[in-house]
């Protein structure tokens, strides 16, 4: 059997500025990938587009995990598919949940975020030298304490209405990761699954894009996990943005 690539070290931290830095400080000193960096608390989380990303101390699954997969850098989102896939997977096994994706990063329950991923990679010349892939689970706080944020967004405690093991959350999410990450690097395509699970293909949406609001019909994903967005007889690639179902 196969060594478990991911998560063959963790480093556990009460309190950092953010697990993706210390993540990336290890990688520059050439540590192997499946480095995981965990945290209970981070003051200077982060997600995409450089928002902050804070929650309670001790509530939830904050990790950065170093991975140096043999991907041409144009390929490096497949990362993203495999981690939301790994995320949703967990939730279905582990607990009986339904989640959804909301392209390219998020995990929804019930239509809100509780889960954000993170990518951030480094290329020498035409090599991917290394991806962190920075996870956060919102898990054991409800969102009645941030009403601002609570339309939007959700925790596993809100949803199941009781609390749960955090131990036993991470150690599956790591064995999903794993496996789907073994399929990526023997060359398979999961942009099948990742398609399968996404809400907003069919949709009418909006996409802020390099602060550019675009229109139209959330068509598909390639392989890459770009978005096909339909404008009347027109079609356009989008790599990265933020969407909003038009409702």
């Amino acid at each position: 059997m196969p060594e478990q690539i991911f998560g063959r070290k963790i480093l556990r931290f009460d309190q950092v500025q953010s697990t993706n830095d210390l993540v990336r400080d290890a990688a520059e000193q050439g540590e192997a990938e499946g480095l995981v960096i965990a945290a209970q608390e981070q003051l200077a989380g982060r997600g995409r587009m450089g928002r902050r990303w804070i929650v309670p101390r001790g509530t939830s699954l904050q990790c950065s995990i170093l991975l140096r997969p043999p991907l041409a850098p144009q390929h490096a989102s497949r990362l993203i598919q495999m981690a939301a896939l790994a995320v949703a997977r967990t939730l279905e096994r582990e607990l009986h949940l339904q989640p959804t994706l909301k392209w390219p990063n998020d995990v929804l329950l019930d239509g809100k975020k509780v889960c954000g991923i993170l990518t951030e990679s480094s290329i020498v010349g035409e090599t991917l030298a290394y991806v962190i892939l920075g996870i956060g689970l919102n898990v054991n706080y409800t969102m009645r304490a941030y009403p601002e944020l609570a339309p939007f967004a959700t925790t596993l405690q809100d949803v199941l209405g009781y609390a749960v093991e955090l131990s036993r959350l991470e150690r599956a999410l790591l064995h999903e990761s794993d496996a789907l990450y073994a399929r990526i690097c023997n060359g398979e395509s999961l942009v099948e699954e990742y398609r399968a699970r996404l809400a907003m293909l069919g949709q009418p949406i909006r996409v802020l894009e390099r602060g550019e609001i675009l229109q139209g019909i959330a068509e598909d994903v390639d392989a890459d996990g770009a978005l096909i967005l339909k404008q009347d007889d027109t079609r356009v690639k989008l790599l990265a943005g933020d969407v909003t179902i038009i409702k």
